[in-house]
């Protein structure tokens, strides 16, 4: 499988590259996924190209962030920058900026970022249809779907080792919601990161453990996985390294796991998606943060002095002291003892969070090409050499002769030691040296012939490595695309409904909480039903049962599934984060900053997030519906779903609402979402009365960041 690493920053990328990636992804300044990344300006991004292609590495290049019809026009202009400075393929999320892309470039290689949720068969079958090559999937795939995604023909990349987002993927709008700063734009706050109060507890309820797969990479290849990739561009050369290393080493997996964990681990890890029971073991309340590796507890102190029996710790190592699963405070080294920097006491877990002796081979290692070296030095003629890199060779002549020596004669050892010296090139040479007898030659001239060829090799294995263009064509999305205009109502059940309220709208959306389960009203409008972000494993029969039922006209889908599962007529929902002009009609998604085309979202409790684990950690008989409380009290509500599987929608604090601005009531396509509401505030909203206890405009004031 090829090794998909991260490379925020040169440096990141060098360490990736030493570590032996197989591939990296990085990003420039706008249109990636992590805007707070050092990045690569378009000079530094040229010498990346370079460099990693020296070794043979590929430069996936990250545009995979929603984009506005203002940016359109430069994006595009980025693609076309990183496309002609040799870029292997572009990562993309935007369904708009890939139809444009296509036209621009035919033939540059997409992969859908996991931002596209790309996560069943259902939905990889859109991909060809898109033009698309590799997807990325979401972190929440079963291994039953990763079988049937490969049956496809589409490759798979899939994430082993880093941050996992608790959101599914592409779809948390908390951030935005929250700042303007959006998750789909690279400017996600990490609000998941922070501390809630749920069922009777405060801790870090929406911050998951980091990812580590290591154990599992012979499972991910029988599945059909082609790649496997590492996040973290926003976090250390050493980590980049130290990651990319292990997982090249072929290691014992409890050995690679203790050494993974000393570079970065958040949770003591979990394997995402792909033990049965990940639901209740991805999330980690205690701490949020680093907990590195554990070493020991502490047996006694001596002041600030701590002692951990049997353990010598490393003068250039850092720690945290950890009790009950809770950072404490931290400890360093001094004159080989390990002294605390807060209050410890017997009993405290001592972990190692910086491996100094580690960083320090990191920042020395290196990655060499083997290169057989002739060297042919020969009286009264110029010296030359020829040398073979692989496929690649290069004839180099000396710019001036040999002279027959008066003194002390060139050995065949002053030539070796010279070629040995490779400087910054990254060549380990095997050198032979042919040499007639009784010549001369400065060793600054030789020292210069050497130079000269070594860059030589360098221009030619650069110039040799060949960008695989595939000209895999954009048909465009395929399906029974809904054309109806109108004020557009969703509920959770007919129990919301009542005459006046039905005969006050066009449509009506049915969002149930159990889809193998519910009421399709009988009605003198057309019923949609919306489909959800998720479709899991057995999910696909308990929905698409959902949506082929009597009674129901139309679809409102969330995620690409949903265009290859029936033939009823579709209206892209908020879901697939439109959020610029398209003809294809849709609910533009709630965190846009304009109002303009499809229906506008004027009301609701607008999901931030859609959750596949439990946040219980465990099965119990739960009522579907809870609370979580952030530190300024807000409240936000939890609504559970379910197909085959339970899912979880976080509802933002206050409603969106829109109806009462004046550019949305010259609107005829309104969408609201009453999801969870009673009757008498449906009849409310829909009577134009404003929301009695606060809401939001969602980012139409602030501006969409």
């Amino acid at each position: 499988m090829q090794l998909v690493a991260p490379a925020g920053s040169f440096g990141g990328l060098r360490a990736s590259v030493k570590g032996g990636a197989d591939a990296v992804y990085l990003g420039l300044p706008q249109f990636g996924a992590r805007a707070k990344a050092e990045n690569f300006d378009e000079q530094t991004f040229k010498h990346a190209v370079e460099y990693a292609h020296t070794f043979g590495v590929k430069v996936f290049v990250t545009l995979n962030t929603l984009i506005k019809d203002s940016e359109m026009s430069s994006a595009l202009k980025t693609a076309e920058f990183v496309y002609n400075a040799g870029a292997d393929a572009a990562i993309v999320q935007d369904i708009r900026f890939i139809e444009q892309l296509k036209k621009r470039l035919p033939d540059f290689v997409l992969h859908a970022s996991t931002q596209l949720g790309i996560h069943n068969a259902d939905g990889a079958k859109t991909l060809a249809r898109l033009g698309i090559k590799r997807a990325v999937l979401s972190r929440e795939t079963l291994p039953e779907d990763i079988v049937e995604i490969k049956a496809t023909g589409a490759e798979i990349e899939y994430f082993v080792q880093g941050a996992l987002c608790v959101s599914f993927s592409g779809n948390c709008y908390f951030s935005s919601l929250a700042s303007s700063y959006s998750g789909n734009r690279g400017k996600c706050m990490q609000l998941c990161r922070k501390q809630y109060e749920f069922d009777g507890n405060r801790g870090y309820y929406l911050s998951a453990k980091d990812l580590c797969l290591y154990d599992k990479l012979r499972m991910l290849e029988s599945l059909g996985v082609d790649a496997i990739k590492i996040e973290g561009r926003m976090r250390s050369d050493e980590y980049a390294y130290r990651t990319v290393s292990i997982y090249k080493s072929n290691m014992p997996a409890d050995r690679a796991i203790e050494g993974l964990k000393s570079a970065f681990n958040r949770g003591d890890y979990c394997a995402g998606y792909l033990d049965g029971d990940a639901p209740f073991r991805v999330i980690y309340p205690r701490s949020q943060s680093n907990i590195g590796k554990y070493i020991g507890n502490v047996s006694a102190v001596n002041g600030k002095r701590l002692v951990v029996n049997g353990y010598s710790p490393n003068a250039a190592d850092g720690y945290k002291i950890m009790r009950d699963g809770r950072e404490i405070c931290g400890a360093s080294v001094q004159g080989g003892r390990l002294i605390a920097d807060g209050s410890c006491k017997a009993g405290d877990q001592v972990r190692l969070t910086f491996d100094g002796e580690f960083s320090q081979r990191a920042a020395t290692a290196e990655r060499k090409l083997g290169v057989e070296v002739r060297v042919t030095l020969a009286a009264n003629v110029p010296p030359s050499a020829v040398l073979t890199c692989g496929k690649t060779s290069v004839a180099v002549g000396g710019d001036s002769a040999t002279q027959t020596a008066v003194s002390r004669a060139l050995t065949v050892e002053d030539a070796v030691r010279a070629f040995s010296k490779t400087s910054d090139k990254p060549f380990s040479p095997n050198i032979c040296v042919n040499m007639t007898n009784n010549l001369f030659m400065p060793i600054s001239a030789l020292n210069e012939f050497r130079r000269k060829a070594y860059e030589a090799l360098e221009r030619a294995v650069i110039d040799g490595y060949t960008v695989k263009r595939a000209t895999m064509p954009y048909i465009g999305l395929d399906y029974n695309r809904f054309d109806g205009q109108g004020k557009m109502l969703m509920v959770e059940s007919a129990d919301m409904l009542n005459k006046k309220i039905v005969d006050a709208v066009d449509y009506i959306v049915i969002n149930p909480r159990d889809y193998a389960a519910f009421d399709v009203p009988k009605l003198d409008k057309p019923i949609l039903l919306n489909a959800p972000i998720t479709m899991r494993g057995k999910d696909r029969e308990v929905i698409a049962a959902a949506i082929a039922r009597d009674g129901i006209y139309g679809v409102v889908s969330n995620n690409l599934y949903t265009l290859s599962l029936t033939d009823k007529p579709i209206l892209l929902g908020y879901g697939h984060n439109i959020i610029g002009k398209t003809d294809l009609p849709h609910i533009r998604s709630f965190e846009a900053d304009d109002i303009d085309g499809g229906f506008t979202y004027v009301y609701g409790y607008a999901p931030v997030m859609t959750l596949c684990h439990c946040p219980y950690g465990k099965c119990k008989n739960c009522s579907g519906t809870d609370t979580l409380t952030d530190e300024n009290g807000r409240r936000f509500t939890m609504r559970r779903y379910k197909a085959a599987h339970c899912y979880w929608q976080l509802l933002n604090c206050v409603p969106h609402y829109l109806c009462d601005v004046a550019k949305v009531r010259e609107r005829k396509n309104l969408f609201y979402d009453c999801t969870g509401v009673d009757r008498s505030t449906i009849d409310a909203i829909l009577n134009g009365e404003r929301p009695t206890n606060g809401f939001t405009r969602g980012n139409i004031n602030k501006g969409l960041k």
